[in-house]
């Protein structure tokens, strides 16, 4: 199946490598093999670039080694134990653990049609971008002014939690194609605005959401915030309460 078919399989084999070669700064090739049951010889081949593994032994490196790399574990070192999103923000520049985290969204949502991502906030959009090339799919990103051309923009207003204000984010229209089928990224969710009223409107636009994807967010938003239809939500870590 080619790249632009949706279909999660077609980034498995990088994803793989990109776990091996985090595990492999703290781990040797005999750790390794017995983490994922393949000789040290051949995933030395699969780590220095000279061959790539296919899509049997990808799947099994990637499912033994997210047991033990915990993306959760990595996630809480950046936003600490009572939620700092200031700091938190930083993960965004850690491109090897980015990998990481796209490589566990892969696997999470392997067997669903998806061929975009779209980033709700700017810390996300390395994430989101990483999990795309996977993917082989177009990213797509919200802002806080339109930098798109008339016409080739949508708009959503929501209310700023906890004021009467009106915010807006903008998005581009090409978001909206006909059969696409998109993961949503956040880097944190506070309030269930504004990622309510922008599924919403891509459900007017007839787009599937197959997922929404947050590093963190806290517990009563979480509980109170409803998806669309076949939306699966993702939290990696959720806090009590914000500070």
């Amino acid at each position: 199946m080619s790249k632009r078919g949706g279909s999660l399989n077609v980034g498995l084999s990088q994803a793989a490598v990109d776990v091996l070669r985090y595990l492999k700064r703290r781990y040797d090739y005999r750790r390794l093999s017995s983490i994922t049951s393949i000789s040290a010889s051949t995933l030395s081949r699969y780590v220095t670039g000279k061959t790539m593994p296919r899509a049997k032994n990808a799947k099994k490196i990637l499912e033994r080694s997210l047991e033990i790399v915990n993306p959760r574990e990595i996630v809480k070192e950046y936003f600490g134990n009572d939620l700092d999103i200031e700091g938190g923000v930083h993960i965004s520049h850690d491109v090897q653990t980015l990998k990481i985290l796209a490589s566990y969204a892969l696997n999470t949502f392997m067997g669903t049609r998806v061929n975009s991502s779209l980033a709700l906030d700017i810390p996300s959009i390395p994430l989101a971008a990483c999990f795309s090339s996977l993917i082989g799919g177009m990213i797509y990103f919200a802002l806080d002014r339109p930098i798109w051309h008339d016409g080739e923009y949508l708009e959503v207003s929501y209310r700023s939690p906890g004021t009467s204000r009106t915010e807006r984010l903008w998005f581009p229209s090409d978001s909206v194609k006909k059969d696409s089928s998109m993961v949503v990224f956040t880097s944190f969710i506070l309030s269930p605005s504004p990622v309510r009223e922008v599924l919403r409107t891509l459900e007017r636009h007839k787009i599937h959401v197959a997922g929404l994807f947050t590093l963190v967010t806290v517990k009563d938003t979480w509980d109170r915030l409803s998806v669309t239809p076949g939306c699966r939500r993702i939290a990696l870590l959720i806090y009590e309460r914000s500070e």
